[in-house]
């Protein structure tokens, strides 16, 4: 919540906002086109809604409010699944289930992709009195 009060003082009077991030459920994962199943991301979607929480609160005490909201889908590309797993290794909140890591493993075809539903939120700054 710190960080949203000081881009709200940062920002020119009506000034935007973008917030991107991913909505944290429904991970597909995909290897030359066969959809391999999905990545867990229970506890990557805790991590979401505190994010989401904090945005929340901003625009109920008059901080900011809210413009436009777009959904899309966004794939991480990878050109094999050893580069793929080797990338999965590094994942704090998130997981290869051991069944979805065995077929990327034996996914003969790239590309690899991860898809994430992201949510683009426009935020304007609103002015103290509004």
């Amino acid at each position: 919540m710190n960080v949203l009060r000081n881009v709200h003082q940062a920002l020119v009077p009506q000034g935007l906002l973008l917030d991107v991030h991913p909505l944290g459920a429904d991970f597909p994962v995909h290897a030359g086109g066969c959809g391999l199943g999905f990545v867990d991301a229970r506890r990557f979607l805790r991590v979401v809604q505190a994010m989401d929480a904090c945005v929340e609160a901003a625009v109920a005490e008059g901080l900011f409010e809210d413009v436009r909201s777009l959904r899309r889908r966004v794939a991480e590309r990878f050109d094999d699944a050893a580069e793929a797993l080797d990338h999965a290794e590094g994942w704090v909140n998130l997981r290869l289930p051991a069944a979805v890591r065995r077929r990327l493993a034996a996914a003969a075809e790239g590309p690899v992709e991860f898809v994430e539903a992201v949510v683009y939120r426009l935020l304007r700054k609103r002015a103290p009195d509004s």
